[in-house]
């Protein structure tokens, strides 16, 4: 039997609606989830997971696109990562990540090659093409060492590429905003005397008395700036007021509501070593460890993984997936409707609020 004309365009019609009804964004997450504690612990498909099942109940978004996040790893070795780039081409519309700065140059460029969004809380230069949902550490750090008048400062990285990279590129943005930073130093554990070696050569230096930690904090498992800081306090560095700032708290936001920290509770000497350190971390309405917990009570999260276990980097993660889902939808709406490119995601101009893992952030 044939169809009336009329009745074969409304049904035309109606395929063509359902097609822009369920036009999937795509975004691809990249980290180094398996190199470090703070990444390795940060459960990435839970909190990719768990953002888009919020999404999915926005009433904001519900008009837009359906989203949908590919997991990417990024290799240990920042050579091999940079490398790795750019096979990771065709996995997303916006790519989140990376959280490496020394990859942010090359991963800038390859989105503008490929017309894709970029959105890294790990870049630093302001300068590239980014999306960023977060002010870039660097320029956390400069506020807070203008604010104290503190303009000497040395960095010290744990021993990997991540970390090495990391502190490398810290003192890049530091000094072009007009800091002098000096000495930027590596901590070998492959001996016991690896974090005095390198403390050494930091008291050593001239006038500096404030020290940028580029290594997991201790708070969430990190081994090596527990030695560093043990190390400091043996070398009296603690009592003659240096001051120790872990960056890593710059990327998340380190739980400090009614928070009992058992490395420091059960540990005298490190609980004294810790006072010496200034934490500067993402505000947040509520304890990253409470917001977990409720998330698995509501059985948004299925692990029954104790919170304590899990990095802050998870919200982090959370909060860049809705963020850049934001961003589009804006651009989608400025555009009349139209398909988001990576062009003109960079262009937006954020205005707007929404609803974080553990705070309400504004863009």
């Amino acid at each position: 039997m044939q169809l009336p004309r009329w009745l074969l365009g409304v049904c035309l019609w109606l395929l063509y609606i359902t097609e822009v009804w369920t036009a999937t964004f795509k975004l691809a997450l990249i980290g180094p989830w398996s190199c470090d504690p703070m990444f390795s612990r940060a459960m990435p498909t839970a909190a990719a997971n768990l953002a888009l099942l919020r999404l999915r109940s926005d009433s904001g978004l519900s008009r837009g696109y359906w989203y949908d996040v590919k997991l990417l790893d990024e290799d240990c070795s920042a050579s091999k990562a940079l490398m790795g780039l750019g096979d990771m081409e065709g996995y997303g519309h916006a790519y989140i990540g990376p959280f490496n700065p020394a990859l942010c140059h090359a991963a800038s460029l390859l989105a503008q090659h490929w017309e894709v969004g970029l959105a890294s809380p790990g870049c630093l230069d302001a300068n590239w093409v980014n999306l960023p949902p977060i002010t870039p550490p660097s320029r956390v750090l400069f506020t807070v060492l203008r604010f104290f008048r503190w303009v000497h400062v040395a960095i010290i990285s744990a021993p990997s590429d991540l970390w090495e990279s990391t502190g490398q590129e810290v003192a890049s943005a530091l000094r072009a905003l007009g800091l002098p930073i000096g000495p930027v130093v590596t901590m070998e554990t492959r001996n016991n005397g690896g974090p005095h070696e390198a403390l050494r050569v930091i008291r050593e230096a001239d006038k500096v008395k404030v020290v940028i930690m580029c290594m997991s904090s201790v708070l969430i498992g990190g081994e090596d700036q527990r030695e560093l800081l043990l190390a400091a306090l043996d070398m009296g560095m603690v009592s003659d007021g240096y001051v120790f700032i872990p960056y890593d708290a710059l990327l998340y936001a380190m739980p400090y509501q009614d928070t009992v920290f058992p490395q420091l509770t059960n540990s005298t000497q490190l609980r004294h070593a810790y006072s010496s350190v200034l934490t500067v971390t993402m505000a947040s309405d509520q304890s990253f460890y409470e917001a977990f917990r409720q998330a698995q009570i509501n059985r948004e999260i299925r692990s029954a993984v104790s919170a304590t276990e899990v990095s802050p980097v998870f919200g982090t993660i959370f909060n860049m997936v809705y963020f850049v889902a934001k961003a589009v939808e804006e651009r989608r709406q400025a555009g009349g409707g139209h398909w988001v490119t990576g062009d003109q995601l960079v262009q937006s101009d954020g205005d707007f609020d929404f609803q974080g893992f553990n705070q309400v952030r504004k863009i």
